[in-house]
């Protein structure tokens, strides 16, 4: 698979909206489980997420903690160029971005500043990544090979069979449905967190090692926040391979949701967390 295919498997590369939306993620809100982590760090560790999309997480890291260097990677350019952007602007100097496979994270070590990737890691994260990878067991071995002797690897993806939305009209129950077709279609598994257990086993991890596995379900349901799923999912629609009535059905069915002040919908993931 080349780096152009899987940067398409990736289901949201054609959505700038989407790329804007998730340089909104911040640690505490998105992965709340990997603060405790972070807070035991000594001065001077590395900290790597692996699909940064464009950088908010990492940014806000490397904010909190200005002792750290942080690296992020993505197989997306166009969010890899939103990220250095933000740092940029930001005045940010402890964070780093580069463009680069998940499936051979090796390759990345002879960037500049990227050396801790060739196993001197204290954590390799991931936050709704590994299912748009090419191949998620190669992804996770990778990241293992990442981290330095007791270094921690945490990954956390969503599990599309388990999403649910209320009030459930004909265009959301419709777009549940497609959701996950959508990801098949473009290389992804949607269905990957209930996985993670199975695959960080093989990836070389043993029991004794596990530290957690657990669920964390994100709620959506905020007035200000719905309007810019809408926008986001309405684009992703639009330019998926769908039946015109279909799509029709799936933008009017998200217009009518954001509009019902008891409207939710839920993004459940697992969360498993190992020490090499």
């Amino acid at each position: 698979m080349t780096a152009e295919t899987q940067q398409d498997s990736w289901m949201a590369s054609g959505s700038d909206l989407m790329r804007k939306a998730m340089q909104n993620r911040r640690l505490l809100p998105d992965v709340p489980h990997m603060k405790p982590i972070i807070d035991n760090l000594p001065a001077g560790s590395v900290v790597c997420e692996v699909g940064c999309g464009p950088g908010g997480i990492t940014l806000d890291i490397a904010q909190r903690y200005p002792q750290l260097t942080v690296l992020g990677m993505d197989i997306d350019e166009d969010s890899i160029k939103l990220a250095k952007a933000a740092a940029a602007k930001a005045g940010t100097t402890n964070v780093r971005y580069a463009h680069g496979d998940a499936c051979a994270l090796e390759t990345l070590a002879a960037v500049g500043g990227f050396g801790a990737l060739n196993g001197g890691c204290d954590i390799v994260y991931s936050h709704a990544a590994i299912m748009h990878t090419s191949d998620q067991l190669a992804a996770i071995k990778q990241m293992r090979s990442a981290c330095k002797p007791s270094g921690t690897i945490s990954l956390k993806e969503g599990d599309m069979g388990l999403f649910f939305a209320y009030p459930e009209n004909p265009g959301m129950k419709k777009w549940l449905e497609t959701f996950p077709v959508l990801g098949l279609s473009k290389g992804a598994d949607p269905y990957l967190g209930r996985k993670l257990m199975s695959l960080i086993l093989a990836a070389g991890y043993t029991h004794a090692q596990i530290k957690d596995v657990s669920m964390s379900g994100q709620m959506q349901w905020r007035p200000q926040v719905k309007p810019g799923m809408v926008m986001g999912f309405g684009q992703m629609i639009k330019q998926a391979e769908l039946a015109e009535e279909d799509k029709k059905l799936i933008i009017e069915g998200l217009e009518e949701w954001s509009k019902c002040e008891d409207g939710v919908v839920s993004f459940p993931s697992v969360i498993v967390t190992a020490v090499k």
